[in-house]
């Protein structure tokens, strides 16, 4: 199981009298409603505008959201292995789902990383005369 699922596994298992089969399956559910509506909506609203398509701040939202999508859809394992206390999926699964969340977080930091780097250039090369139309 992952660090994350060992922690609140026992720290619902000893310090509460909530059953932890019913905790995280419940936290896994929201995040999973949640944040797939408020991907889909992120984008609705940057493809249906022509103009924030082409930019590159555009691309790399999406390419964050796309890789945020992936980490949510490994949910459902996690929901599965947890409720079961133990991995009922066979050592493929376990290691197409490491596979999947080592990815997924390779690539949020690596957009991180490119749109702080975007950002900084639209503040900082101004001040120079050098004008950039990014957003």
């Amino acid at each position: 199981m992952p660090a994350i699922v060992n922690l609140l596994f026992n720290t619902v298992s000893t310090n509460t009298t909530i059953s932890f089969t019913l905790v995280l399956p419940l936290v896994s559910v929201l995040s999973l409603v949640v944040g797939l509506s408020g991907h889909a909506l992120m984008w609705l609203v940057l493809l249906r505008n022509p103009r924030r398509r082409s930019r590159p701040g555009s691309v790399l939202l999406l390419n964050l959201s796309l890789a945020d999508l992936g980490a949510l859809l490994t949910l459902p394992c996690v929901i599965l292995g947890a409720a079961a206390q133990h991995w009922r999926l066979g050592g493929a699964t376990c290691v197409l789902l490491g596979f999947v969340t080592s990815l997924t977080a390779g690539v949020d930091v690596f957009s991180l990383a490119a749109l702080a780097v975007l950002r900084h250039r639209i503040v900082n090369l101004p001040q120079h005369g050098l004008y950039v139309t990014y957003s």
